[in-house]
């Protein structure tokens, strides 16, 4: 009994022995072919049959990986900044890449939608302060849907196959952090600053806290913050994550003093806020991630002996960052991020006109180990004032 045909091969050689025996027929006008007789044909076809399905085999199979051209990846690049400023995706519909291309087109349409809602909400209430949390909400996550797409689209038509790097697939139980770091800002005298910190994690909570002390001023910014996260990456004892993408609950409380000034503030936050990694979009972003990040809080002015005054704070966030190594040293990540938040020593944007007072602050964040003990951390800040930090990181218990 004859049994199914299992590969392409076998197919076609049951197609070539089906055609043989009419062919062997015919020759022998109509007589009987004996199995001695039909063999040696069987056998010759099946042998062309096999050749032609290892020769056309290849050739059908489609490769993992493409072979992109340095002129097509350079016509694709200038297509994600022309057009691609304003239609993202560009640069993935000339690389070739139609469908990720599509998914950023979409996702950039979303975020000019809701940041032209959201202005137009802000105009025609006036920016009521019964109505503005919500607009303000809005904006900042279409201005975020919008630079991820923007700056997603030109990562990847520009990195390596593969990526620029992958996530740890846990973090480590503590890391410290002692730094240093400047301040340029006319309105106060403080410059220079001692920045100290620690993260401790046990499975998805994580308690955190670090401090700024100027050295040529009275003025110091403590803050504490303790997390939750429901999934993504933990301590090395926990379920191993699959990638960096991941989401938490924050809550926050932060002391800044500026004594020698007459005033101090003290702010309550919480925050949802989640990393994903934007491979789950596109194979050419593989390497990349985006967050973003809602926040609402409290905050309460004391100066000098006047009593106390409260106010309302929105912490909306949203970043695009990289990947840096994927196996050994040195490995870490960057990314750059928009800060909604004004009470920080960046505070705002430093604009004019309608818009003054609004907008917050962009910053570049990098963190690289270079073992599993040692690491760096840089961030400059750039809004109403200027900031930059450069820290020494270390990990006790090494990487995980």
């Amino acid at each position: 009994m004859l049994r199914p045909p299992r590969t392409t091969g076998h197919v076609i050689a049951l197609l070539a022995l089906l055609s043989a025996a009419p062919a062997q027929a015919d020759e022998g006008n109509d007589a009987p072919v004996s199995p001695a007789m039909a063999a040696p044909a069987v056998a010759s076809s099946v042998a062309t049959a096999s050749a032609a399905t290892a020769s056309v085999a290849p050739a059908s199979v489609a490769p993992e990986g493409r072979a992109i051209s340095p002129g097509r990846r350079a016509l694709a690049a200038t297509g994600a900044v022309i057009p691609g400023l304003l239609v993202h995706g560009s640069g993935h519909f000339l690389l070739g890449e139609g469908r990720t291309g599509l998914s950023l087109l979409a996702l950039g349409g979303a975020g000019t939608g809701l940041m032209i809602g959201g202005l137009a909400g802000a105009a025609v209430t006036g920016a009521s302060r019964r109505v503005i949390a919500p607009i303000v909400l809005t904006t900042v996550t279409g201005a975020g849907l919008f630079g991820i797409t923007l700056l997603a689209d030109l990562y990847g038509v520009l990195a390596p196959e593969g990526g620029t790097g992958s996530a740890p697939s846990a973090l480590p139980w503590v890391e410290t952090q002692l730094g240093l770091a400047y301040v340029d800002d006319p309105t106060f005298a403080y410059r220079t600053f001692v920045v100290p910190g620690m993260d401790l994690r046990l499975r998805s909570l994580r308690l955190s806290g670090a401090g700024w002390f100027a050295l040529n001023d009275d003025n110091a910014r403590l803050r504490v913050e303790t997390a939750y996260r429901f999934l993504g990456p933990g301590t090395p004892d926990g379920p191993r994550a699959a990638d960096g993408s991941f989401l938490e609950l924050e809550a926050a409380l932060t002391h800044h003093r500026y004594t020698s000034d007459g005033f101090s503030i003290t702010t309550g936050e919480v925050t949802l806020q989640g990393r994903l990694d934007l491979a789950h979009i596109g194979p050419t972003l593989r390497g990349s991630f985006a967050e973003m990040g809602w926040g609402i809080g409290g905050e309460a002015y004391r100066n000098g002996r006047r009593p106390l005054e409260g106010n309302e704070l929105l912490t909306p966030h949203f970043a695009f960052g990289m990947y840096l190594g994927h196996e050994g040293y040195p490995r870490g990540e960057a990314k750059v991020v928009y800060e909604h938040r004004h009470d920080g020593y960046a505070a705002g944007a430093k604009i004019t006109g309608l818009g003054s007072g609004v907008p917050g602050h962009l910053g570049l964040h990098g963190r690289v180990y270079a073992s599993p003990r040692w690491g760096v951390l840089a961030e400059v800040q750039a809004g109403s004032a200027y900031v930059g930090r450069l820290s020494l990181l270390l990990r006790p218990g090494g990487s995980p």
